[in-house]
C-alpha cells in the first residue's frame, strides 16, 4: 500500500499536467467536498446537541474542576 505522501505527490503531479481550466475545476470540486463534509458535521452536532443534558450535574463538575486546580502537583523541593 502506498503512503499518503506518495499519493499526494501523484495527485500534485497530475494537477500540474492539467490545463488551467482543469485545475480550476478540480480545486472547485475539492472545495465542494470540504463544504459538504462540514455541513454533515454541523448536522450531526445539531442532532446530538444537549444529549448529555441531565446526565451531569454541571455545578458539581465546575466545583470539582476548580477545587482540583488548587491542588499542587509539584513536589516541594528545598535547596
Amino acid at each position: 500500500m502506498e503512503s499518503i505522501k506518495a499519493i499526494e505527490d501523484k495527485i500534485i503531479t497530475k494537477l500540474k499536467d492539467l490545463p488551467e481550466e482543469g485545475k480550476k475545476e478540480v480545486l472547485e470540486y475539492i472545495d465542494h467536498l470540504k463544504s459538504k463534509k462540514k455541513e454533515k458535521t454541523m448536522r450531526a452536532l445539531k442532532r446530538t446537541a444537549g444529549g448529555w443534558k441531565g446526565l451531569i450535574d454541571v455545578e458539581k463538575l465546575k466545583h470539582a474542576i476548580y477545587s482540583d486546580r488548587l491542588i499542587s502537583t509539584r513536589s516541594k523541593v528545598k535547596f
